[in-house]
């Protein structure tokens, strides 16, 4: 079964989890509604990434959407039920959507997120929140938040602006632009650009690869790189240095270090399991 191919009638539920070895897939699932977030749906999402994060027989995250779209961003339905006060809708949605974006930032193992097809609105943190990220030749990106009335969120005025510069996150948001996956490359949004029929292949391939490396020492430099934002070049050098003294004594480098003298690969996570 593909990553995107959504379950039969009747065993669809908005999200599905599965593990393939030590790589847990979340894989969103309202094919139909383009994957469209409710607020069930949302809170499922968050629950499903926090329990990856603290799962130790994780070692990769991987997300991604079935059918044509990652994600459309909030179901529009569900919000003109709460019409004329839509407001209390809004913040326990984008509640929801930080934690799970917050949980991707900080988990301390990696997370790959597998663009296909439509990623717009509030699901743009979550499709940007992956340390590898990887678009299908049919991914298109926009805001649509200003079309509707919407201020952004869902982490995205903090990750854009990081990744492309306040100028071309001004030019996405008030120009109205829909970023093809080309577009979205040559950007910087994505990492690796593949034809559709191969990304859910390609991105295994990238999470399992990731899963069999040095997840901690990936962990602690998501955590420097979260860092650096907020630190003076020489806190940030400390930082680095306290890492590693942390990193050469119970971390991945003793397994690095042990397997170069043996003449071997590394076996990263054994110490673990």
């Amino acid at each position: 079964v593909s990553l995107f191919d959504p379950l039969p009638c009747g065993r669809c539920m908005p999200i599905e989890t599965r593990d393939e070895g030590t790589v847990r897939v979340i894989t969103l699932n309202r094919p139909a509604k383009l994957n469209a977030l409710t607020l069930e749906m949302a809170i499922d999402i968050c629950n499903a990434v926090e329990a990856a994060a603290a799962d130790a027989s994780v070692r990769c995250l991987l997300l991604t959407g079935s059918g044509r779209a990652f994600s459309s961003g909030g179901d529009v339905d569900e919000m003109g039920e709460h019409l004329p006060r839509a407001g209390e809708l809004f913040y326990q949605l984008t509640d929801q959507l930080h934690d799970t974006v917050s949980a991707m930032l900080t988990m301390r193992k990696p997370v790959v997120t597998a663009i296909n097809g439509i990623v717009a609105g509030g699901a743009i943190g979550i499709a940007l929140a992956g340390d590898v990220r990887i678009a299908a030749e049919s991914a298109q990106l926009l805001s649509a938040h200003l079309k509707r009335g919407f201020v952004p969120a869902g982490g995205a005025t903090y990750l854009l602006p990081r990744l492309i510069g306040l100028s071309r996150t001004q030019a996405l948001f008030f120009g109205g632009r829909t970023l093809t996956s080309a577009e979205m490359r040559e950007w910087g949004l994505v990492h690796h650009l593949v034809p559709d029929g191969e990304l859910a292949e390609f991105a295994m391939a990238e999470a399992q690869r990731l899963a069999a490396g040095p997840t901690q020492a990936m962990g602690e430099t998501k955590r420097l790189l979260a860092a650096a934002d907020n630190l003076t070049a020489e806190e940030q050098l400390e930082l680095e240095s306290e890492r590693n003294r942390d990193s050469g004594n119970e971390g991945d480098a003793v397994e690095g270090i042990t397997a170069f003298l043996e003449k071997r690969e590394p076996e990263f996570g054994r110490a673990e399991n």
